[in-house]
Parts: structure tokens; sequence; C-alpha cells
């Protein structure tokens, strides 16, 4: 796991890969981002992203100074090709590799745009280490992701879908 300061007053989080077979100190927050779920139906899936094969999906957790769990991300990698993006500027013909946040979600309302970064840049350092294009984020339009827009603002390239897409 790599350690990221948030800021002074609010601490630390430890931003790292959540390979434990025992979900349930995510099940909070799990519980938030699939209200509709049972808590096998979340065990199932989260057994599928975090343990089938880490070449293909994951699961990063945020932890406080405390040792409680405050926000959690699922990713895939995946390729697409470029028609899928609705860019204009790419040769239709290319495949990107991307690194997609398929849900992201954390505990602490007020706290949240601060885990969203923290968790988001988290992201960045992995997609960059796996010679990913791209990552690809839920639409910015809400308040938590503020703090993801400024920092990657130059980064920030927005396709006509409900998704928004950081070049890496």
């Amino acid at each position: 796991m790599t350690s990221i300061s948030m800021n002074d007053r609010w601490g630390n989080l430890v931003i790292g890969s959540y390979k434990n077979k025992d979900i349930d100190p995510l099940m909070p927050i799990l519980q938030q981002e699939f209200p509709n779920w049972n808590s096998k139906r979340i065990k199932s899936y989260m057994d599928l992203v975090s343990h089938e094969n880490q070449n293909i999906s994951g699961v990063l957790a945020a932890k406080n100074e405390s040792g409680y769990y405050v926000g959690c991300l699922i990713y895939t990698f995946q390729k697409i090709d470029a028609q899928k993006f609705d860019l204009e500027h790419y040769d239709q013909k290319e495949t990107f590799n991307v690194f997609v946040v398929e849900n992201i979600n954390s505990c602490i309302p007020i706290l949240q745009k601060q885990i969203f970064l923290a968790l988001v840049d988290e992201v960045v350092k992995i997609a960059s280490a796996n010679n990913c294009d791209y990552v690809e984020l839920p639409t910015l339009t809400t308040q938590s992701y503020l703090l993801v827009k400024e920092k990657y603002n130059n980064q920030i390239e927005n396709p006509k879908t409900f998704r928004t897409y950081i070049k890496i």
C-alpha cells in the first residue's frame, strides 16, 4: 500500500489494493454503492473483481490513520476502440489501454472530495505504470469530483458520453 498525505488537519490516508477475501470491513461502503444488492450478491461481485485476475480488475481501498476503511474504488483494465471514445482528434482505428473506474465511493460525506482525489491520484499512478493511455471515470458533474477536476483539468477529455477521460 502507498501512503498519501491528504491534509495535516485530516491526517493521512493509506491507499492500496484490497486483496483480502474477507470484505466485511468494506461492507458499509459497498452497501452504499449497491443499495439494492444483498450481501451475498455484493460478496460474489467482489470475489469476481478482486480475486479472479489482478491483471484485469481489482479493488483499491482508502484507510484512515485509525485503521478504518473510508473509501473504495473498483476498477478494470480494458482495451477500447477510439470510436467508442467519441473523441474527434484520434484515428478511429486506434485502440487504447484504459484503466476504467467502475465504482468509487466514500463513507464520509464531509471528506468525499478529498478521498476521491486520493483514490484517483493512486489510479493515475497505477494506470501510468501499466502503460494505460487513459483513465475512465464516471461523469465529473457532481461536487464529489471538484478536486479531481481542478487537479487534472488540463488532462481531462470529455467525450459525448456519460464518462470522462483523463489522458495519461
